[in-house]
């Protein structure tokens, strides 16, 4: 129920509650950014509010208090579509100093913007709780599972492509959750594929095989329109959280070139096993990006063959021990890293449910209308999203994602 000092209007899509104690900011917030990336460990938030700076201080909005912020979509004045609540840590803010001295009786506040930074709390604590353990003769997975288990957060585990290698002993040294779920990765490998590891603001810690989600059903479909062509079947039905559309140019990148470069199109990895001295592992880069990247149905990877030749170009690794012959450390990291040599980055407005756009790591399909952009369509893996609402007379909504695959063209 929209409250009493609010209003509602078929215009009105949007409602913020925001409170820190029992202080209500909701009527002074006049924008929100909510940052979601496989590359961070927790989301990011970005409010700003139109407010007296007097009242933060005599408030005490210093960090000291959690921050509730509830989102609403809304359907009809009774009934929102979609009601998230989050929990947040405030980080830093920064305000002007006042060199007028109020005068009480007017009861006239000297408004300014002041933009606070802050982070979802509950995933905050969990990934930088402090974790330390021994597993002797197990599964990757079991470790994981049983870290993530002893700080309380729950665990959402792609099973596709796990490490299915028995290791006899797993030692974590003190470190974060965080930092020791990338050292299991960097060490043995978590996937045969490139991971995706986050905690969402329900206190949810999500590790997704990023390589194996593109050969799955796409989570939403973004739809690039023609300005010459009758769109109207395809707007209405983007108001699902499942179908999105944008008539805005869609800006694209590709690296080939400057990725085959740094990594090197021959790699060896001196391995050392327990039965003999070394072993090396050799890996042809092209070879690799097809089988572990992320690959929408042609798996051509553009690049100068001549210039970067695999007898002349070769990169050699001999710092990682490796484990045994077993190839997934490399494979789960080697993939992250050839994994968006192909960026293409699209922004949506409209009133939107938001909860799908959160979910980084999962695989988009894109489709364009504009036949001579056809061959960049398909399957993305949607790498950081930024969701904005802002306030005029109404909450306007937009969102800006960053999509990565590995290859360049699906025909």
């Amino acid at each position: 129920m929209v409250d009493n000092n609010t209003y509602w209007s078929p215009s009105r899509t949007y409602e913020f509650e925001v409170k820190v104690g029992n202080y209500d900011l909701s009527n002074d917030l006049i924008s929100l950014n909510i940052i979601t990336s496989v590359d961070l460990p927790y989301q990011t938030f970005l409010m700003t509010f139109f407010i007296d700076p007097v009242d933060f201080i005599t408030e005490e909005i210093f960090g000291q208090k959690p921050i509730k912020l509830i989102t609403k979509l809304l359907a009809t004045e009774q009934f929102p579509q979609e009601t998230i609540n989050f929990e947040l840590m405030y980080l830093n803010s920064n305000m002007d100093m006042q060199t007028q001295i109020q005068d009480p009786s007017t009861q006239q506040k000297d408004r300014t913007q002041i933009t606070i930074s802050a982070v979802s709390r509950s995933a905050y604590i969990t990934m930088n709780t402090i974790v330390n353990s021994i597993y002797q003769g197990g599964l990757v997975n079991h470790a994981i599972n049983s870290i993530v288990s002893s700080v309380g957060a729950s665990i959402k585990y792609d099973p596709n492509g796990r490490n299915d290698q028995t290791i006899d002993q797993i030692l974590i040294p003190p470190s974060t959750l965080y930092k020791t779920l990338k050292y299991i990765n960097r060490t043995w490998g978590i996937y045969n594929g490139a991971s995706a590891i986050y905690c969402s603001y329900d206190n949810v810690v999500h590790i997704k095989n990023m390589t194996n989600k593109m050969k799955q059903a796409q989570t939403f479909t973004l739809y690039q329109l023609a300005t010459d062509s009758d769109n109207t079947e395809t707007i209405d039905k983007c108001n699902d959280g499942k179908n999105f559309y944008t008539t805005v140019p869609l800006t694209t990148k590709y690296e080939g070139n400057s990725v085959f470069a740094l990594l090197a199109p021959k790699q060896i990895y001196i391995v050392k096993p327990r039965d003999r001295l070394f072993q090396n592992i050799d890996v042809n880069l092209e070879a690799f990006s097809k089988e572990y990247g992320l690959i929408s149905k042609n798996n051509t990877i553009f690049f100068d063959k001549q210039a970067l030749k695999t007898d002349t170009r070769t990169s050699i690794h001999k710092d990682h021990t490796g484990y045994e012959v077993d190839s997934t450390f490399i494979n789960g990291n080697m993939s992250e890293k050839i994994a968006g040599v192909t960026e293409l980055n699209a922004s949506v407005e409209r009133s939107m449910k938001i909860l799908n756009l959160m979910n980084v790591g999962e695989c988009v399909l894109v489709t364009s209308k504009t036949n001579e952009q056809d061959r960049l369509a398909g399957k993305y893996i949607l790498r950081t999203s930024e969701i904005r609402f802002n306030k005029s007379k109404d909450w306007e909504s937009s969102a800006v994602m960053n999509l990565i695959r590995t290859n360049r063209v699906i025909t």
